[in-house]
């Protein structure tokens, strides 16, 4: 800084630890620069400040600030700039000049200014000593009592504050102002303000309010309330549907025009999205955030994506945007995203970057091949369905190679480089096909396009001193940018309706007003100083405290209050959270109660009811659980030993799996998960029987852990899972080498993943159970069969209990294709014993169950209710009824959204489900 004057402040940046955050302060900085010149306070007094009188934090914000002073000015000077609140002041100083040196014969009127900006004050104090010039004050309260009136001054939050102050800057009393002759003269009007006026006096003199009370014309106010109503819903949902009512109702009146006025754009926004339904579009004097609009929404899922290292879910947020096509047809741009989601993310997946997803690909091209089992969904893409997702992986590549080469260089880079690139990568996805090709971006058509191209085009202006960014920072540092950016759209509009913030509605008067969102924090909002001085140092150095932001709002709220249909809404609860009631509601309440007129601001119509009805159907009768009775001939003749459990659960399930042949799709981008888990712990131990099918080796632990850490590789091919499970590998690993020497005395072999099925006659002929076992042991009294399980102990003991009670049938039945000579190269039919062994890792790290007591009787049993479970289902009048027992657990249904379970069931039947 001592070399170079118009270099950054060294504190620029200090404490930041993101260049986004560093903006969002910048922006802080930005508007008290601007108030300090809309002010004309003296920054140069923050030198007399004494900065030991003050905790470190703001000893540090005045060093800071010491050399905003000095380095702000040069920096505008040396470029030849003005700020832009410093031009205005000049403009408005040099019209004052204008009036003075040649003063205009015809009037000079100043109508509906505050002066609450000292260099507009200037100028009304020229005009008024102008011999025709006139100022038209908005809404001073001649009304108060001289008490009160002395007390505003004291009172920065009061309505009258403002005006108070510019009356004294003029040197013009309140009683020298004539009233205009209609508020005078109008007796409802002027009862109307009067309760106004003293319902809001300053806080200090509210005892004059027993006197008020006291000589007050309740027949009088009661009518002068008359069109003014209170409605406080809910919540902030049911605040919108009353409002749009409202509105809606006032377009049935020919002419009438209606305007919400509100300062929360939430509220704004919500009321504009219920009217739509009507098909009426309303202007929103705020607009929409670029980040809503198509343009702006595409520009931020570029640097979404990237951020997130392209994970499926921003990937295709990013493909299935309307306005990206990569160069292709619009439908082919489609058609291979949904390709590619299919082939690449509805997987457990794992990919980090581009090149993850090229790989996962190419994972799922090899399972095809080796004809591993995979979602229909994607055995049914045809070969042209692949090229296209390849095709569409290579454009988007293509696409942000500018962004990937920025993130390859090392260290940080200059903003206006990652600015082209997101211009370039963000162009290039919007690209039309040549059939479509038009002269312009769509990007940067319409309203939101101009906006967003505006953005872009000042942030590449060589003027801006910006900082170098790291491809990391970008991302947010953009978003921190573009997030004041609102888009004012052109098309048509209502005529006689209207969203306004308090601002906008100064001098307008519709017929109708609806003042919403009228919750402390909102209207008004809370005081707050700024993270740049406080409140000592704002009387210092002449900036006014922020109470008088509250006293404008206030004297908008007041003014409002004059138009002959008003109604107040506010919502009792927001985002879940109670809400206080705006402090001018409380005053005028606690008034009128004094009064005894606590229902003079009862709604006219029952506007809540009405908006709760419009949602309401006629109730509707619980339906039955479907049950569907397809025709023998379509139901199936073959099942899996998991099947028949699922059969006995919840018949349903087996006639959406396979009679209509629906499989859900996997999650998009789903974590590995238990399943996955299972999965890998069943490979590694099937690969340690084949290579070990009679002896157990000196070093079991080890290779097994070997087999587990290839067949990771294989199935993920990321450190990070690998990092997760392999502590609990490597602890089951070591249990299971103390403990299958154990199991392995007296076993002639041990197989594993033994496939098998066995044939049982049904009325409708053959039905096949198919199975394949994780192991079987081969021993001289017969057979031990095993199941393995990544749960934990409790969990094999429970499954064990509910096999013998013959409600978890998989193992019984596995034994029951055993006993039949069922399983491929086992000759023996004589089962010992059914075993779960637990491989959960955890405490305990392994475990195992053993049924080795009447077996034979349980095998017999499970055969028997097989048999009449098919004889049942054979019958062609049974249907396959949608189920719930209370002894299962269906949270893992995937079918119960077509089964309308939460239309026909309680959720909390559901077995913890999620109805």
């Amino acid at each position: 800084y001592d070399d170079d004057p118009l270099a950054p402040p060294p504190y620029v940046g200090a404490g930041m630890n993101t260049p986004a955050q560093a903006a969002s302060l910048a922006k802080e900085l930005g508007r008290f620069i601007d108030m300090v010149e809309t002010e004309g306070a003296e920054l140069s007094k923050l030198h007399e400040l004494v900065p030991d009188t003050f905790s470190e934090h703001w000893q540090k914000t005045l060093r800071f600030l010491e050399i905003i002073v000095d380095w702000w000015p040069e920096y505008l000077r040396e470029r030849g700039l003005l700020s832009p609140m410093e031009r205005r002041n000049r403009l408005i100083r040099a019209e004052a000049q204008r009036l003075i040196a040649n003063p205009p014969s015809g009037p000079v009127i100043v109508a509906g200014v505050t002066g609450s900006i000292p260099a507009t004050a200037e100028l009304m104090q020229v005009v008024l000593s102008l011999e025709n010039g006139a100022i038209v004050l908005p809404g001073l309260d001649q009304m108060l009592d001289d008490a009160g009136w002395a007390a505003v001054h004291d009172h920065p939050e009061h309505p009258q504050h403002g005006l108070a102050k510019l009356l004294s800057r003029l040197n013009v009393p309140r009683e020298a102002v004539r009233p205009l002759p209609n508020l005078a003269t109008h007796k409802a009007k002027s009862a109307r303000a009067r309760l106004i006026s003293e319902a809001l006096r300053p806080a200090s003199t509210t005892d004059a309010w027993s006197a008020f009370v006291a000589k007050a014309d309740r027949d009088t106010i009661r009518s002068a309330l008359d069109g003014v109503s209170l409605i406080e819903a809910p919540t902030a949902q049911d605040e919108a549907e009353v409002i749009a009512l409202i509105l809606r109702e006032a377009l049935e009146t020919p002419d009438r025009t209606a305007a919400l006025i509100t300062p929360d754009r939430t509220l704004a926004r919500r009321v504009a999205h219920r009217l739509e339904h009507w098909h009426i579009l309303v202007d929103d004097s705020a607009g929409k955030p670029l980040r809503k609009t198509p343009p702006g929404a595409l520009l931020d899922l570029v640097v979404e994506a990237f951020a997130r290292d392209f994970e499926p879910a921003a990937v295709m947020a990013l493909l299935k945007h309307p306005l990206t096509q990569l160069g292709l047809p619009a439908g082919d741009a489609r058609k291979a995203a949904r390709a590619l989601e299919l082939i690449a993310f509805r997987t457990d997946y794992l990919g980090r970057g581009l090149d993850g997803i090229e790989l996962a690909i190419e994972r799922a091209s090899a399972q095809i091949a080796a004809r591993m089992r995979r979602h229909q969904a994607i055995t049914r893409l045809r070969d042209a369905d692949w090229n296209a997702a390849r095709d569409l992986l290579n454009r988007l590549k293509s696409a942000y190679q500018p962004l990937l080469d920025l993130a390859a260089r090392p260290g940080d880079q200059p903003l206006a480089d990652f600015v082209r690139a997101h211009v370039e990568v963000a162009e290039e996805l919007a690209r039309l096909s040549e059939e479509d090709a038009a002269p312009r971006s769509p990007l940067w058509q319409g309203d939101a396009g101009e906006a967003a191209a505006a953005l872009f085009t000042g942030l590449l202006d060589p003027t801006l001193s910006a900082p170098a960014v790291s491809a990391r920072d970008y991302p947010d540092f953009y978003r921190s940018l573009a997030s004041d950016v609102n888009v004012r759209q052109a098309h048509p509009t209502h005529p006689r309706l209207f969203i306004w913030g308090p601002f906008e509605a100064r001098l307008q008067c519709p017929d109708v007003v609806v003042i919403g969102g009228l919750n402390e924090g909102t209207w008004p909002e809370t005081s707050d100083t700024g993270p740049w001085v406080n409140r000592p140092m704002r009387t210092q150095i002449g900036l006014p405290q922020p109470e008088e932001h509250i006293g404008y709002a206030a004297h908008d709220f007041s003014q409002l209050l004059g138009v002959p249909t008003v109604y107040l809404t506010r919502a009792e609860k927001v985002d879940g959270a109670p809400t206080v009631p705006s402090r001018w509601l409380l005053r005028i309440k606690a008034l009128l109660d004094g009064l005894g007129l606590r229902d003079a601001l009862a709604p006219d119509r029952p506007w809540l009811g009405w908006a709760r009805a419009k949602e309401l159907t006629e109730p509707v009768p619980r339906i039955a659980a479907p049950s569907p009775c397809p025709a023998v001939e379509l139901r199936p003749r073959r099942l899996s030993v998991s099947d028949i459990e699922r059969w006995i659960t919840n018949p349903y399930a087996i006639f959406a799996r396979h009679i209509l042949r629906l499989e859900p799709l996997p999650l998009l981008g789903a974590e590995p998960g238990a399943a996955l888990r299972g999965a890998i712990v069943h490979e590694a131990l099937r690969r340690f029987a084949k290579d070990h099918p009679e002896q157990v080796p000196e070093n079991a632990a080890a290779a097994l852990l070997a087999l587990a850490d290839q067949i990771l590789t294989e199935y993920t091919g990321n450190p990070r899972i690998a990092a997760f499970w392999v502590p609990r590998l490597e602890r089951f690993a070591r249990w299971f080498a103390s403990t299958e020497p154990g199991r392995r005395e007296g076993v002639a072999r041990v197989l594993a993943e033994v496939s098998g099925s066995y044939v049982l006659s049904g009325p409708a002929g053959p039905f096949t159970l198919t199975a394949r076992a994780d192991r079987v042991d081969v021993c001289p009294d017969g057979l031990v069969i095993t199941d393995y399980k990544t749960g934990s102990k409790n969990s094999i003991e429970r499954l064990a209990k509910r096999a013998r009670e013959g409600l978890a049938p998989q193992l019984p039945l596995e034994a029951l294709i055993a006993a039949n000579g069922g399983f491929a190269g086992v000759q023996d039919t004589r089962i010992a014993k059914l075993r779960y062994i637990s491989a959960s890792g955890g405490e305990p790290p392994g475990s195992e169950v053993t049924i080795d007591q009447e077996v034979e009787a349980i095998i017999e049993a499970t055969r028997k209710g097989l048999e009449r479970l098919i004889a049942t289902f054979d019958n062609p009048s049974t249907p396959y009824r949608a189920v719930r027992r209370p002894s299962y657990d269906y949270r893992y249904d995937d079918y119960k959204h077509l089964a309308r379970v939460s239309e026909w069931i309680g959720a909390e039947a559901e077995g913890g489900g999620d109805e």
